[in-house]
């Protein structure tokens, strides 16, 4: 496959106020690097603080990363002009914060279009609903009229209605049902196999199950996994990654583990070695100090234990 977004060594630090007069250096992201090539779904996978929002967001030019580059088909995407927003787009998690309430469902599709100075508005409109499974007769409908499921199909509908190349969404079914959101799911993997790439951003392993290719599982802000998704979930590397597989919730009640298995008392990560290092069974003296990143049966993972 060939490379169309390349993250290199991507850091992104804030500031924090400690106090009147101190503050404190927070890593949302540590030397991240990664691919997604065409035609792909890559999973962004962690637990809420892991840095995967503000990887979607640096990507999408809503942020400034601290270190590294952003490479879009080889050039640096703090440097390309409209073209960029034209062929790189976004689906937020919540359809209802995301679309303009005062707007109609036909205002919100024409919009990009008339940004990007588009020509047969019309018939991209009509298309665009056509390709997210919605009736022409929503287009009058403001977003409060609609349900979450159809709200969200407005929101993939506005995202490919430039013809992207790569769509970054973001927890695009966190907020639905879990009947919607099995048809968002396949939506999205239709969409895909019209040749449009996704950086899917997600808490839930079993949305990786259903349709990454390859996984990149995060915690805070580092790189602890990345590989095929069959290979990373099938035979999870990392000790984090083999923490969220056992956790995944239960298909069944007689399936569920005990409590005490499952919650456990949050550890800040260390500012030096392994973030997960008081979280992690495995621990070595050496995970206090360093952090090693090594390529294994075609992965990459960051662990000291390889």
């Amino acid at each position: 496959m060939k490379p169309l977004l390349s993250v290199r060594n991507l850091t992104k630090t804030y500031k924090v106020r400690k106090g009147i007069l101190k503050h404190e250096n927070i890593n949302a992201l540590k030397n991240i690097t990664l691919t997604l090539n065409e035609g792909e779904i890559l999973c962004v996978v962690g637990e809420s603080g892991s840095g995967k929002s503000t990887l979607g967001k640096i990507i999408l030019r809503l942020e400034k990363p601290t270190d590294g580059q952003v490479l879009y088909k080889g050039k640096d995407i703090f440097k390309l002009g409209k073209q960029y927003t034209k062929e790189v787009s976004v689906v937020f998690q919540d359809p209802r914060t995301s679309l303009n309430p005062r707007m109609s469902v036909y205002e919100i599709l024409k919009e990009p279009l008339v940004v990007h100075k588009e020509k047969d508005i019309e018939k991209k409109i009509k298309d665009a609903l056509s390709r997210v499974k919605l009736p022409p007769e929503v287009l009058r409908r403001k977003p409060t009229q609609l349900s979450g499921g159809q709200a969200q199909r407005v929101a993939i509908a506005r995202a490919i209605i430039l013809s992207p190349r790569l769509v970054v969404a973001d927890e695009p079914t966190a907020s639905l049902d879990l009947s919607v959101q099995s048809e968002i799911l396949a939506l999205f993997s239709e969409l895909n196999s019209k040749g449009i790439a996704f950086l899917f951003i997600t808490h839930d392993i079993r949305v990786v199950e259903k349709i990454a290719h390859r996984v990149a599982v995060l915690y805070a802000g580092v790189l602890m996994e990345l590989g095929e998704k069959e290979k990373v979930l099938r035979k999870p590397l990392h000790p984090y990654t083999q923490y969220l597989l056992s956790n995944v919730p239960a298909r069944h009640p007689k399936d569920r583990k005990p409590v005490e298995s499952i919650y456990e008392e949050e550890q800040k990560p260390p500012k030096e070695g392994c973030p997960f290092l008081p979280r992690c069974p495995k621990a070595l003296e050496e995970c206090t100090k360093t952090i090693r990143r090594v390529e294994i049966d075609g992965r990459t993972v960051s662990c000291n234990l390889y």
